[in-house]
C-alpha cells in the first residue's frame, strides 16, 4: 500500500506540468504538493516528506531564480538604491 502511494506521488513528478494539464512549465515542490493533494493521492503531504520521497527516487529539484526587467530608464539606479536600502535594514 505505501509503495503504491509513493509510486503515485512520484509519477506526476516525472511528466511535464503542461502535459498534466497545469499552466506552468516546471514543477516546484509546492506546486507538486498541490497537484498530489488535488489528485487525492494523499489528503495532505509536507514539502519535506515530498522532498524525501523524490530524493529516494533519485528525482531532484533546483530552486528557480527569477530576474526582474523593466522598460523604466531609471530601473538600474532604482534597483541599486533598493538593494542598498534593504542591506541597511538587515
Amino acid at each position: 500500500m505505501v509503495c503504491r502511494i509513493r509510486a503515485n506521488i512520484i509519477e506526476p513528478a516525472q511528466i511535464p506540468p503542461k502535459v498534466a494539464g497545469y499552466p506552468f512549465t516546471n514543477w516546484s515542490l509546492s506546486k507538486l504538493k498541490q497537484a498530489v493533494e488535488e489528485r487525492k493521492i494523499v489528503a495532505s503531504i509536507s514539502i519535506e516528506t515530498l522532498r524525501v520521497i523524490l530524493n529516494e527516487a533519485k528525482i531532484t529539484y533546483q530552486n528557480t531564480k527569477t530576474w526582474k526587467a523593466s522598460n523604466d530608464l531609471e530601473f538600474e539606479s532604482k534597483k541599486t538604491e533598493s538593494k542598498s536600502y534593504t542591506t541597511v535594514l538587515r
